[in-house]
């Protein structure tokens, strides 16, 4: 069956991702991402940063699909998450591989409270959009702060963020999606400085639950500002998964930067 999406699936919860991450349906509309495209992004990062990484974080994991793919290649390597079922389904991947990965319960805006972890990682990464979610600029200071607390001097931060240009330009403001026997209506919208995404479906009930994703719709100056104020200086970014140059019409915005 399928939605209609009126004015109130605009409702925003500040907090969106505390549940909408832990939901069955989160992981049912996403569950195709791609464990083999995960390693070949981490194989590139590996080749061309790796000689001089040994301990690795990756913030805002997931279900581990980056973390263990370092983990393959023999690197030290942690990753936290603040979903429960997230990391539950990474520590039974680790274990099923017989990999030595680390996964921790985490709010990224608590990571400056970790102590041990203090210039404790050569590479701090931040993949596949997993910050900006927040509704006041505090909340993401303290997350950058948080990667160059965790940072030795002259460790990396590798963080994967969309385009602006490109993902205003190419946005599909309204389309369905069936996966199984679940139907998705999501529509798009760039409102009031953010990218947001309106997700209505039915759950198991036939209630009808609709769940609202937003990210800050940086432009990649205000993205590099952002770090400089933390302590980081941008010595590359990238436009897409392979590593090509970065311009307007590039799907992703890679940042890499190194902590003074």
């Amino acid at each position: 069956m399928k939605l209609e999406i009126n004015s109130s699936m605009w409702k925003t919860n500040n907090e969106w991702f505390e549940k909408w991450f832990d939901t069955k349906e989160y992981h049912i509309l996403y569950g195709d991402r791609d464990d083999n495209e995960a390693g070949e992004l981490v194989e590139k990062l590996h080749l061309k940063y790796g000689s001089n990484l040994t301990n690795i974080l990756d913030a805002g994991c997931g279900a581990g699909r980056h973390v263990l793919a370092w983990s393959k290649l023999g690197y030290t390597v942690k990753g936290f998450d603040l979903s429960p079922e997230s990391i539950a389904v990474a520590k039974i991947k680790s274990q099923k591989l017989n990999l030595s990965a680390e996964f921790k319960i985490l709010d990224m805006r608590l990571l400056l409270a970790e102590k041990e972890w203090c210039g404790a990682f050569d590479l701090v990464t931040n993949l596949f959009t997993s910050f900006g979610y927040f509704e006041n600029s505090e909340d993401h200071e303290k997350v950058v702060h948080g990667f160059a607390h965790a940072l030795c001097p002259g460790g990396l931060l590798v963080m994967d963020y969309l385009n602006f240009n490109y993902s205003k330009t190419n946005m599909v403001s309204k389309e369905t999606v069936e996966k199984g026997d679940h139907v998705f209506t999501i529509k798009r919208r760039l409102f009031d400085g953010y990218f947001q995404k309106s997700i209505s479906y039915l759950d198991e009930t036939g209630g009808k639950q609709t769940h609202i994703e937003q990210v800050r719709a940086w432009t990649l100056k205000e993205l590099t500002e952002l770090l400089l104020n933390f302590g980081f200086r941008v010595d590359k970014v990238f436009g897409d998964y392979e590593l090509g140059e970065y311009t307007k019409n590039s799907p992703r915005c890679i940042l890499v930067a190194r902590k003074l």
